[in-house]
């Protein structure tokens, strides 16, 4: 009987060929469909969910071999080879690098963003949002750390930092509903929201552009992540500022205590949002000005946003000049 290893290279080579026949990103399923046809799969390789056999194969080289594999991922379960990603006769969305987003369930595990807010300074006097400059002047002040979410729910002072990404396009913003990989110290655990984003993480932080803190960095992430930006928008988004931080909202009865920095990103015309992670459902555009008439669907910083009519504001503040 042949080791895992020899059909786990096996199953590997035939893809290889096949995607060097075909030129263009496939799903396992496609993959071995057209191994068939090609007469490319000998008698040791059988079994009712070949797809599924491949597949695992495929995910495991990506995730062992982040650098060296042969392989990448250009949307979730979509395959196709490393050598094609800078052939200028493939198009640019097939090219683009799809990153399998981190198990948000591992949450409380790590580090993440915790800052030091003085009620009686750094907030407005409405008690519930904090303008960006004020946000920088605390985290140029030294006061912030990474520390577990844990560690936050046992402190009095910590308030944990999540990027909140409002994506528009043509006066409309995108929803969604939030799944179930969302952690449940999330404040948008089981909500609708207008918000892509999430915990800030050491990793985030990156010295090669303006990614306040990791703050934008992390926005940028998690749209890559959540709704399937491709690498090539992504990588405009970050070098031509296209990810603005508005304002700070503390959320309302969040445990641990979350202040969400929400941020405008004006959507392409040419990308369609789609569903990339488990934590996202149900998308949807929304009129900015009067999305739903149950505005109690949505989570409290969402509705904070349309209730003070800062959706339209962002929208506004995010037009090309």
């Amino acid at each position: 009987m042949p080791s895992r290893h020899t059909v786990a290279d096996a199953y590997l080579n035939i893809a290889e060929r096949i995607f060097q026949v075909v030129r263009r990103p496939m799903r396992p399923r496609e993959i071995i469909i057209e191994a068939y046809a090609a007469g490319l799969l000998p008698p040791h390789l059988h079994g009712s969910r070949q797809d599924k056999t491949l597949h695992a194969r495929l995910s495991e080289d990506i995730s062992s071999n982040p650098d060296d594999s042969r392989f990448f991922r250009t949307a979730p379960g979509v395959f196709f080879l490393e050598e094609f990603r800078l052939d200028p006769t493939i198009p640019l969305i097939s090219r683009d690098k799809f990153l399998a987003p981190r198990r948000r369930k591992e949450l409380k595990r790590d580090s993440v963003l915790i800052v030091d807010l003085d009620f009686t300074s750094d907030l407005r006097p409405d008690k519930q949002t904090l303008s960006v400059s004020r946000l920088l002047d605390v985290l140029r002040a030294g006061r912030y750390s990474y520390r577990s979410v844990d560690y936050a729910m046992r402190s009095e002072s910590s308030i944990v930092v999540h990027s909140f990404v409002v994506v528009h396009q043509n006066g409309m913003v995108l929803s969604f509903r939030c799944g179930k990989y969302f952690p449940s110290t999330d404040p948008l655990y089981g909500t609708r929201s207008i918000g892509v984003g999430g915990a800030i993480f050491p990793d985030d932080n990156d010295m090669l552009y303006h990614s306040m803190y990791g703050i934008i960095g992390n926005g940028i992430n998690e749209l890559r992540y959540g709704i399937g930006l491709p690498n090539r928008l992504a990588e405009v988004a970050r070098y031509t500022n296209q990810v603005r931080p508005y304002i700070g909202v503390l959320v309302p009865d969040a445990i641990p205590k979350v202040v969400h920095v929400v941020m405008g990103y004006q959507c392409p015309d040419d990308f369609l949002p789609s569903k990339s992670a488990l934590s996202i459902n149900d998308l949807r555009w929304v009129d900015a000005i009067n999305p739903t008439n149950n505005i109690s669907d949505y989570d409290a910083t969402s509705r904070i946003l349309f209730q003070q009519d800062h959706v339209r504001e962002l929208i506004r503040a995010g037009a090309p000049k």
